[in-house]
């Protein structure tokens, strides 16, 4: 195994009904499981609740694709699994202990938590106080998880965004425990996008706490049309059979580059320029065509006068991040652009994950240099959340 230190920017856990049995504060019990409430275990039929309506599951069959994969699967594998019958997920998506013996079979120093049901369904609670409350279980729930080797194992907090007091509320509650990430998904909360004014005061606490903003998609194939543009791509693509949504191909692309075009066109970086973003699960390849985009279209736009600085250096100059993945060439190909900013993710345990070994073999085949390649596998992401 290589001696290359290895940080995973895209490692997600599939969250446990502890969440709302144990972690939920026993008053939002009811009301919290009615808001939104998800149990999976791979021996019977998920079970979707959302706004007190039942809710489309993540899986269609008894393949839980967002927690599938073990270190050595190879997709051939995960293929050849049979969909009529019940498969138990990844115990590593949700015990701490299993999650470290994975790591260390993946060949993974460090890695970042990402949620899977936060993200997909969390944006959609209509209820902002029971949001806070969810968002409080989740967190807790989570940083206990991380407690079993903080060394190795970083939260991002999940904030209610349905309310942006209430974000401030939870924002400060988790820089006192020690989180040094927080997730917010480029979707409508309530009818507002993360740019939104509205958010302003969030912004600017994370930017003071040094919290890193990490942009994290979904691909919203469960979700109403307007919240994102899952979808919408759904839709599109009804027509087609090939045996999972294709809404997880392109969606977190458009909605991170969507995010990052409104960044952009609105001032937002400019107004927070200490603030830390990461652009994560998503991949990386659209990040040198929407910074361009950006800029062609400011230059032409002769009436945006409040944007001075080129699109550039609001992202290779200033504490920002984008996540890439094993099968990402034009990382490897375009070094000078990624070299400082991109960081590696396995996507762990979906079954699209990879082991780390994949993504050095990729560097190596194009030629990137060891120092350029420690930089993408390990040191932009610990410097990156410090």
């Amino acid at each position: 195994m290589s001696k290359q230190k290895i940080f995973d920017c895209d490692s997600h856990v599939f969250e446990p009904t502890d969440i709302w049995t144990e972690y939920l504060e026993p008053d939002y019990r009811v009301v919290g499981r009615s808001a939104f409430y998800y149990e999976a275990n791979g021996s019977a039929p998920a079970i979707a609740v959302l706004n007190g309506r039942p809710a489309r599951t993540l899986s269609a069959n008894g393949i839980n694709r967002y927690a599938i994969w073990q270190p050595g699967m190879t997709p051939e594998q995960i293929g050849e699994l049979d969909p009529a019958a019940a498969h138990k997920i990844n115990p590593g998506a949700r015990d701490p202990e299993a999650r470290l013996a994975d790591m260390d079979a993946m060949g993974i120093t460090a890695a970042l938590l990402l949620p899977t049901l936060f993200s997909e369904y969390y944006p959609l609670i209509e209820n902002p106080d029971v949001a806070w409350a969810l968002a409080r279980a989740y967190n807790d729930w989570l940083y206990d998880f991380a407690a079993a080797s903080p060394e190795r194992l970083v939260p991002a907090a999940v904030l209610p965004m349905q309310s942006p007091g209430l974000a401030l509320h939870e924002l400060a509650r988790v820089a006192a425990k020690g989180f040094r990430a927080a997730v917010i998904r480029p979707a409508y909360f309530n009818g507002r996008f993360p740019n939104h004014r509205d958010y302003d005061a969030v912004w600017a606490d994370l930017e003071r706490l040094g919290i890193a903003a990490c942009i994290v998609p979904s691909a919203g194939a469960t979700n109403p049309e307007w919240t994102s543009t899952g979808s919408y791509v759904e839709r599109v693509a009804q027509h087609l059979r090939i045996g999972h949504p294709v809404a997880e191909v392109v969606a977190p692309m458009m909605d991170s580059a969507t995010l990052l075009t409104a960044f952009r066109f609105f001032g937002h970086l400019e107004r927070f320029p200490r603030l830390k973003v990461a652009f994560l699960h998503g991949g990386a390849s659209w990040l040198p065509l929407v910074l361009e985009k950006s800029e062609t279209y400011l230059w032409l736009m002769s009436s945006t006068q409040d944007v001075t600085l080129e699109p550039e250096e609001l992202f290779f100059e200033r504490p920002a991040l984008i996540g890439f993945d094993t099968w990402e060439s034009s990382v490897a190909r375009l070094p000078d652009i990624f070299a400082g900013v991109a960081a590696w993710g396995s996507r762990y345990p979906q079954h699209d994950a990879s082991a780390s070994n994949e993504a050095e073999e990729m560097l190596q085949r194009y030629s990137v240099p060891r120092v350029q390649a420690t930089k993408l596998l390990y040191e932009n992401a610990v410097n990156f959340f410090a």
